[in-house]
């Protein structure tokens, strides 16, 4: 009867039942992990019957004679406690919800942290950072082109392709822009390693673009270009906004010259253009992939940067016509 109602939610047991006795259904139920909750209504009500259903799960026990004023004070109780246990799992469920959102746009660690505390990011904090600002080279003239579904079809495997690298490097999506992506490596705790992953995301995002790409030349679809502006420094992180919505964000020049970085992609024709300060970092670091990769960079000297008044030594990655 249980299988075929599984909306039952309370049951009257009696220890001396046809079939199978209450004590006997009280088992089978624990065993299956049935959420129903039972109440044995028995006039073997000794102390080891007593003790027998309690500790095979039943929720309370009324002897007989029944005192049906009792009894009903007992069914209300065992109904709230059901309520309760209802609005827990409907709670949980929508923390898990949460969670499973928090994941979309966070690293594992950020969200755990976010989960776990009411205000996890605090007071406004100066913090170095490394910071990522990542493209597609043409979009803006390819999206002209593309029926809007396509588009958005085009964005979400673009996103999920390079967040993806993100993640695995420890980093964290600040936003969406458009087809751009803002990543920040350092949230929350700043580490030694930051300028080192935020170098390895890059590397790992055009290898994911080259994998892309295969599959798109497979498919007939032209093959995509991206952009990445690396640069590492000091920036201030917080939440802003009002109390109906509040988002986190990462500002500073840190942040503006590495978008800038980002733009210089086009002039200089390359992949990834890397501020001196990131790269500085990671020689002084401990990563011997990072190091390795700082070492294939090309030294392009010092270059001024629109909208910036002081001048930034920048690097590339080398081409084939560099090496």
């Amino acid at each position: 009867m249980l299988a075929a109602e599984p909306d039952i939610d309370l049951i009257l047991l009696d220890i001396n039942m046809p079939v199978m006795d209450g004590l006997t259904l009280l088992t089978e139920l624990r065993e299956r992990q049935s959420p129903v909750r039972a109440i044995i209504v028995s006039a073997y009500g000794d102390m080891t019957n007593l003790r027998t259903a309690m500790n095979r799960g039943a929720f309370d026990f009324v002897t007989k004679p029944v005192d049906l004023d009792d009894l009903e004070i007992t069914i209300r109780k065992t109904l709230a406690d059901i309520g309760r246990m209802r609005e827990l799992e409907r709670l949980r469920a929508a923390a898990e919800r949460a969670r499973s959102n928090l994941s979309r746009y966070f690293s594992p660690n950020i969200v755990e942290m976010l989960a776990a505390q009411d205000e996890p990011l605090g007071a406004v904090r100066r913090q170095t950072v490394a910071v990522l600002f990542v493209d597609i080279v043409g979009f803006t003239r390819m999206a002209e082109a593309m029926p809007p579904e396509a588009v958005v079809t085009l964005l979400r495997q673009f996103h999920e392709r390079m967040t993806a690298q993100i993640f695995a490097c420890g980093g964290t999506v600040e936003k969406y822009i458009g087809d751009a992506i803002f990543a920040v490596f350092g949230v929350p705790t700043a580490s030694d390693n930051d300028a080192a992953n935020a170098l390895n995301c890059a590397d790992m995002m055009l290898e994911a673009l080259d994998r892309w790409n295969v599959e798109r030349t497979r498919d007939g679809e032209t093959p995509l270009a991206i952009g990445i502006g690396l640069n590492y420094g000091p920036a201030v992180l917080g939440d802003v906004g009002s109390e109906h919505s509040m988002s986190f964000t990462v500002i500073g020049d840190t942040v503006n010259t590495a978008s800038r970085l980002q733009a210089l992609t086009r002039t200089f024709k390359t992949p990834l253009v890397v501020g001196d300060a990131l790269v500085n970092a990671i020689k002084a670091g401990s990563s011997a992939t990072a190091t390795s990769l700082a070492g294939q960079l090309l030294d392009r000297g010092e270059q001024i940067l629109r909208g910036r008044a002081g001048l930034i030594r920048i690097w590339t990655r080398r081409t084939v016509r560099d090496s």
